[in-house]
C-alpha cells in the first residue's frame, strides 16, 4: 500500500484552494480536517495487517519515499522522518530479544 501525506493539514487546505483557483473541485475545510485525522488513525490501526507499506511525504514539490515496512519490518527509512510517520516507525522498531 502506498500512503501519501503532507506534514501539515494546512498544506492540504492551501492546495485545494489553489486547485479551485485553477478550475478544480472544492473540498470544504471541515472535510479536509476530518479526513486528515481519520486517515492517520486508520493508517496507524491497520498498519500491522499491511504486508507492504510505503510512506510518501508529499510536502515538497516532489514526493519522497520516507519509510518502507515489509512483512512487519522496516526495510527503508530516511534520516529525518516527519512527525506523522513517527508513530509507525516506533510501532515497527525491533523489539529486544526475549530471554529464554
Amino acid at each position: 500500500m502506498f500512503y501519501i501525506a503532507l506534514n501539515d493539514v494546512n498544506q492540504n487546505i492551501e492546495r485545494v484552494a489553489m486547485r479551485v483557483k485553477n478550475g478544480g473541485h472544492h473540498i470544504p475545510t471541515e472535510d479536509i480536517l476530518r479526513r486528515d485525522k481519520t486517515s492517520f488513525k486508520h493508517l496507524y490501526e491497520c498498519a500491522p495487517i499491511i504486508d507492504n507499506l510505503i510512506l510518501i511525504d508529499n510536502s515538497k514539490d516532489d514526493g519522497e519515499i520516507i519509510l518502507e515496512i515489509n512483512d512487519g519490518k522496516i526495510t527503508f527509512e530516511v534520516n529525518q522522518l516527519p512527525d506523522w510517520a513517527l508513530p509507525l516507525w516506533q510501532q515497527f522498531q525491533k523489539k529486544p530479544p526475549t530471554e529464554l
